[in-house]
């Protein structure tokens, strides 16, 4: 598998509001990528078991695509996992924030171990979270390229990613659906 973190570079995704993508996605597809809701919570309803493989966490040098979300600090923190739905790997989640966020109590994101980020995010009293964007990601992408070491086919992949607030701190969250994601399939159940 490829070495953490598996985003190392910005300019592999070209994020866009949801709008300027709409003629090449279906209906299926548009209701997963614009829904505003926990994605783990809607991953759950789709699978009798989820789980939630951490790939890593550590400090990391901010991409040029990101500082526009978070500002200009150089030294954040990159957490990287992948979303199971029975034992399928269903999601690559790439997740951004500042150090100041790690010390942040309420947030708690120091100990996240193998629990899912959005399940805790989506728990905090005073969540906001920005408007959705989404990229297509080219199959010699990093994430193109994890998603064939993980024994699925090359084929562009789709992925989203805003911005939430909680706790006076902001955490840029990137989801991109890979492997057996029904994302792909030509009938998607909702």
């Amino acid at each position: 598998m490829l070495d953490f973190p598996i985003v190392t570079r910005g300019g592999e995704a070209h994020w866009q509001a949801a709008s300027a993508w709409a003629h090449l996605l279906s209906p299926q597809q548009q209701q997963w990528l614009s829904d505003d809701s926990s994605l783990t919570a809607k991953l759950k309803a789709h699978c009798s078991q989820f789980s939630v493989h951490l790939l890593g966490q550590q400090q990391a040098t901010l991409l040029a695509d990101e500082a526009r979300w978070l500002g200009d600090d150089d030294a954040v923190t990159v957490r990287e996992v992948i979303l199971y739905c029975d034992s399928k790997p269903w999601v690559f989640a790439r997740s951004v924030f500042p150090q100041q966020a790690l010390q942040a109590t309420q947030l708690n994101l120091a100990h996240l171990g193998n629990r899912p980020l959005g399940e805790h995010l989506f728990s905090q009293p005073d969540l906001q979270r920005s408007a959705i964007e989404i990229s297509a990601f080219s199959p010699h992408s990093r994430v193109g390229q994890l998603h064939q070491q993980l024994g699925f086919t090359a084929h562009t992949l789709w992925g989203r990613r805003s911005r939430f607030s909680a706790a006076g701190q902001h955490i840029l969250v990137a989801e991109v659906f890979i492997g057996a994601a029904p994302l792909y399939h030509t009938k998607v159940s909702e």
